[in-house]
């Protein structure tokens, strides 16, 4: 028989043991719980029309999904309620960039929702359909930010912008990645597929088996990728300038950009109006951009904060035309070109202010990209692939149509952010059964329609649908665009007829009379 000693020795080796097994077993508890997605409720900062409705949260993931009680990143969620409450599966928008930040508004104290037209703009797919804004991991809206330039759109801010130089530049961003690397915020975690899982965690927090899907510009990459990894959640996509992972966005631009304007000379040649108003459109063009390489043009711009004198080379000037090609004005280019070269600057005036005020690059002192979340990925996903000499002979081939990308810092500046090269598999075509409707515009050299034609090769349930006078984003330049749109997401059948036609040409007579009446 044991001593009473001995038994008491038992009994605490039990009760150890036991402890040790519930501690272990909390210890997987909590580490389910800081794994899975979760979102929090927050104070909406958006105002939303009369009658309608939004609802704003946090969702909370791990940065790393291998290191569930690692870094949590906590991204932005609006969602804009249906009128009715119908139980259908909600559309999850995904925007571009990669870095866009639609939650986050361009001035202070203004509303994002309105500024970009959001209500009107969803409002036949809220009548039975909730519509979900999610933040990009490291862009506006998330935490944390990958910024490297005070993200705040006051004056100052911009004034300090401008002026950074090409060396400042490099040293900035030289800083921001070691602060970024002192944070130990791991940029391995910043990509497409990061991102993919971000849906399908925000999915899983809403309760939602299946969603919807519309994606624009680097937002259609990313649709691929959550279609890629997580076939059976969604009900069907709308990619809108369509980028898929086998295209490399950057090996082919001189080539794209000559392919647009050769389009417009055949489309001006093939108008009577425009024939007759500029029979040599080609020489006009190229006169106007190699005119202002030699003498830059000089022009007083009006801005938010006042006018400000800018000189336009002809990268510049090409930059301006590139512009009115990607936002649906590819008609009133004719008439710009013909009047600046008379000496006539207004519309030039007026387009490069459109510019200036939406993306910038007229009055910095050099090309920038501060975004870090753009250099994570593109650094990673696209510049790793290219061939750097026959981009280079490509720039070279193409004379004044390879300046916008002889302008690009990326090749210069990715080695400064050192993230590694995407691995093969993820730059391999999309293969889905998902039902997907693609739009492009005829004129988009950011995402021509050839990219979509690509990528419908393996979506074996897809419609491929070109607006031939349109640019980037056509949803919200062709009204039969947005219909195209809602009608596919409420029955995604490829094969259904057309409800209206894509295939009008430029309206070069309307951009005529409207130049004809400008002040």
């Amino acid at each position: 028989m044991p001593s009473q000693a001995a038994m008491w020795q038992n009994i605490s080796m039990v009760r150890l043991r036991f402890l040790c097994g519930l501690a272990a077993f909390l210890l997987v508890l909590a580490g389910s719980a800081a794994a899975a997605p979760r979102l929090e409720r927050e104070r909406c900062a958006f105002k939303p029309p009369k009658g309608d409705r939004v609802e704003c949260f946090v969702l909370i993931v791990p940065e790393n999904r291998e290191q569930p009680q690692g870094r949590e990143i906590k991204l932005k969620v609006a969602i804009l309620k249906a009128k009715r409450t119908a139980g259908v599966e909600p559309l999850v928008y995904l925007s571009g960039g990669p870095g866009d930040a639609p939650l986050v508004a361009s001035a202070p104290g203004a509303d994002a929702l309105s500024e970009g037209d959001w209500w009107n703009e969803t409002a036949a797919i809220r009548r039975r359909r909730d519509v979900v804004i999610l933040s990009q991991r490291g862009a506006g809206g998330s935490s944390p930010n990958l910024d490297c330039f005070d993200t705040r759109t006051s004056d100052p801010a911009k004034a300090r912008r401008r002026s950074v130089t090409e060396q400042q530049e490099r040293d900035i961003l030289v800083r921001c990645r070691a602060g970024l690397d002192r944070r130990k915020i791991d940029l391995a975690m910043y990509t497409t597929p990061a991102l993919a899982d971000d849906v399908a965690d925000l999915a899983a927090a809403l309760g939602q088996s299946k969603i919807n899907l519309y994606g624009v510009s680097y937002g259609t990459r990313w649709a691929l990728e959550v279609m890629r990894r997580h076939p059976d959640l969604v009900r069907s996509a709308v990619l809108d300038g369509v980028y898929p992972p086998q295209v490399n966005g950057e090996q082919n631009e001189p080539e794209i950009v000559r392919r647009a304007f050769e389009q417009l000379y055949k489309d001006c040649n093939a108008d009577a109006v425009c024939r007759e108003r500029q029979p040599n459109l080609r020489g006009e063009v190229e006169g106007l951009i190699t005119g202002a390489e030699r003498t830059p043009l000089d022009l007083s711009i009006t801005l938010e904060d006042g006018p400000h004198a800018v000189r336009l080379d002809g990268t510049q000037v090409l930059m301006v035309m590139l512009n009115m090609m990607r936002e649906g004005e590819v008609a009133s280019i004719p008439e710009m070109v013909t009047a600046a070269r008379k000496g006539d600057m207004r519309l030039l005036k007026l387009y490069a202010e459109d510019l200036e005020t939406n993306d910038g690059g007229l009055m910095e002192q050099n090309a920038q990209q501060f975004d870090g979340l753009y250099n994570s990925i593109e650094c990673r996903e696209t510049w790793p692939m290219v061939d750097r000499a026959a981009r280079r002979r490509a720039i070279e081939n193409n004379g004044i149509y390879g300046l916008n990308a002889k302008a690009s810092k990326s090749p210069t500046f990715c080695p400064v952010w050192r993230v590694a090269a995407a691995p093969a598999a993820e730059r391999q075509p999309v293969k889905s059964e998902v039902p997907t409707l693609l739009l492009s515009g005829g004129y988009d050299w950011l995402t021509p329609p050839a990219w979509a034609r690509e990528a419908a090769r393996t979506l074996s349930a897809s419609r491929n649908v070109v607006f031939r006078a349109q640019g980037h984003g056509v949803v919200v330049q062709d009204a039969c665009a947005a219909r195209l749109r809602d009608v596919f997401i409420e029955d995604p059948n490829p094969k259904r007829a057309l409800p209206c036609r894509p295939d009008t040409a430029p309206n070069f007579t309307a951009a005529w009379e409207r130049a004809r009446n400008m002040p």
